[in-house]
């Protein structure tokens, strides 16, 4: 089990050229984060959960300051047996967001299925569980990227992540190459990255130079939203034939 502490999150959307200049001025400060390769890369595979009335979706659009994303992520291309996954709960409340995270060792398609997710200790079981019955949680689309992630040398708290090639899929639909090439599935452009800066504690002065230096302004692409968007998945419950 672990329960993250309250963090702030930042995001912004960054075209590629601008990322060159600020990673070169804030690499001096970071280190590459875990599970990636050597240039600190990684693809994630995340699947969503919903209710069958998409209710975390549209309390999103109508700006709830309270509430709940729940997901099962992978460092890979496709959910495999055996390999290692994460169950999580992204809680946020205004502009801080608390992560609750249970490891899935030995991953098994069954796991896929809420109805037969497993948790070390009660607390954890309870915080999950109670989303899973409170909205009949099922799966609503997946979400393919890559990350480049880094944390902060001195204060490791600190997190830098860069997302790319973001792209939409039905539950349970395989990553495939037709995929890739589909741009009705893109989430948003090639040239551009969601940069997204995450931290426990005051963020560092060189993070803020780096922001002004740039002259970013806080916006993103939120995933999930995008890609019941993409999928059209509001039109098809509508229709009678989402989940």
């Amino acid at each position: 089990m672990k329960l993250r502490p309250l963090r702030s999150e930042l995001k912004y959307v960054v075209h590629h050229s601008d990322k060159a200049k600020l990673m070169a001025r804030w690499s001096p400060f970071l280190r590459r984060a875990d599970f990636t390769n050597a240039h600190a890369v990684t693809p994630i595979l995340s699947q969503y959960y919903d209710s069958p009335t998409l209710e975390f979706y549209r309390e999103k659009l109508d700006g709830i300051k309270v509430r709940n994303k729940v997901r099962l992520r992978v460092y890979g291309h496709r959910y495999e047996a055996g390999q290692t996954a994460f169950l999580e709960i992204k809680h946020r409340r205004g502009d801080k967001v608390r992560k609750y995270r249970q490891l899935l060792r030995d991953f098994s398609e069954a796991d896929l299925d809420p109805s037969r997710w497993r948790f070390d200790e009660p607390a954890m079981r309870a915080a999950f569980m109670t989303l899973v019955e409170r909205y009949r949680l099922k799966a609503s689309a997946q979400v393919y990227y890559q990350r480049e992630a880094w944390e902060g040398i001195v204060n490791p708290s600190v997190r830098i992540t860069w997302d790319s090639q973001l792209m939409a899929l039905y539950p349970g639909e395989p990553f495939r190459r037709s995929v890739l090439f589909d741009p009705e599935r893109r989430i948003m452009a090639d040239t551009l990255s969601i940069l997204e800066v995450k931290a426990t504690e005051e963020l560092p002065a060189w993070v803020h130079e780096g922001v002004v230096a740039a002259e970013l302004r806080q916006q993103t692409v939120p995933k999930y939203i995008t890609a019941v968007e993409a999928l059209a998945l509001q039109r098809r419950m509508n229709e009678g034939v989402y989940l």
